[in-house]
């Protein structure tokens, strides 16, 4: 199974995402990112939780299930950063 990144993997990937981004457009657009975050959460509460073979399995559904957990965290976050 695929092991999480470290932490300083992970701040590498948002350090190099933000200088594009700064270059290219306006960092701060959260209602954009706020409806992007609603978008997948319901894709994946409705094509992956939803899915008949992913919730006849226990280990798919609960990764699908943990994938739907942190996308509504990004969500709540995003909403009281606004």
């Amino acid at each position: 199974m695929l092991q999480p990144d470290p932490t300083q993997i992970i701040e590498g990937t948002r350090l190099e995402r933000l200088r594009g981004l700064q270059r290219s457009t306006k960092v701060e657009q959260f209602p954009d990112a706020i409806h992007a975050a609603t978008v997948l959460m319901k894709a994946v509460d409705d094509n992956l939780a939803g899915h008949p073979h992913i919730t006849a399995n226990p280990e798919l559904y609960h990764l699908a299930y943990r994938a739907f957990e942190a996308l509504f965290t990004l969500h709540c976050a995003l909403s009281t950063e606004q």
